[in-house]
């Protein structure tokens, strides 16, 4: 009996198939960080390592504080299409709240690139500041591709996060909420982490999305004081009703949210630390309010 013949076209496709599909397992990785949750996927495109910046200095986490500046940088880029000594990547970012609405849309971050780039070892790097709204436990990814404008080339990282109150503060609510607090050093145009504040500088105060106010006819009616007292008790700073220029803001009635600030500065003041700030804000129609308090050290 003779052997059955192998039928020599069926099995060069189907190794032709299986050479193909093994190529593109080869042109791709995964990779994913256990302490980050962090995951990139390398489609001919490969990056030997992502460097997470807060606040310009590297760390492995992914709860920020509201406020905080994000630096993502991608170093080592390789297998972008090399034209005459050139590449030309792409770099987009965006940032999805609760796996289903965008919050931040960059579609293109490169386009002063037209002409290519000639560096090497290739670096790109974005960031972003966490500012992003915070209520009812919301979590946030943020979406980082790179791709080859020459090429089929694609890199594409994402990263998971949390945002937190700045642990600076100390909010008691009754009756009014604010999505968040957080404390600016205008002159350098910088968020405050930490209790320590300087003479030289001015300060803007922000409450963001302040929910509970009573609306009458499209109107609520805050007052919004503030004081910083010194170690011996002395009132350096007062104003019982930053808004007292104001009759009243306007909201939309389906959706009383305010924002408000102040600004401030300690120039010619007797350094006695520590010092308490102490911001509130009260409803005229009502008896709610909110009370923001933090320690602060003037150096």
């Amino acid at each position: 009996m003779k052997a059955p013949i192998p039928n020599t076209k069926t099995s060069s496709i189907v190794l032709l198939i299986y050479l193909i599909l093994v190529s593109c397992q080869f042109n791709q990785s995964v990779n994913k960080d256990v302490t980050t949750g962090a995951y990139s996927r390398e489609n001919g495109i490969g990056c030997d390592d992502v460097v997470i910046e807060i606040n310009g200095n590297t760390e492995k986490r992914n709860e920020f504080v509201y406020g905080e500046k994000v630096k993502l940088t991608f170093n080592n880029i390789s297998g972008l299409t090399n034209v005459k000594n050139k590449t030309y990547p792409g770099l987009s970012m965006y940032i999805v709240k609760n796996e289903k609405d965008t919050v931040l849309s960059n579609p293109e971050l490169l386009n002063n690139l037209d002409k290519g780039i000639d560096i090497s070892p290739l670096q790109l790097y974005t960031y972003f500041i966490a500012t992003a709204p915070k209520r009812n436990n919301e979590t946030y990814k943020v979406h980082v591709n790179i791709w080859d404008k020459k090429g089929d080339g694609k890199f594409s990282y994402e990263l998971p996060f949390t945002l937190k109150e700045s642990e600076l503060f100390d909010i008691k609510n009754n009756g009014i909420e604010c999505s968040s607090v957080y404390l600016q050093n205008e002159t350098l145009k910088r968020p405050i982490f930490d209790k320590n504040i300087s003479l030289e500088n001015s300060y803007m105060l922000t409450l963001d999305d302040i929910k509970g106010l009573k609306s009458i006819n499209g109107k609520v009616f805050p007052v919004f004081s503030i004081d910083l007292i010194d170690n011996n008790g002395n009132k350096i700073l007062s104003r019982p009703n930053v808004l007292s220029d104001f009759e009243a803001i306007s909201v939309n009635p389906e959706d009383s949210k305010t924002k408000l600030y102040t600004t401030f500065s300690l120039s010619n003041v007797e350094i006695n630390n520590p010092y308490k700030l102490i911001a509130k804000v009260k409803d005229k129609n009502s008896s709610k309010e909110i009370e923001i308090t933090a320690e602060l050290i003037i150096n």
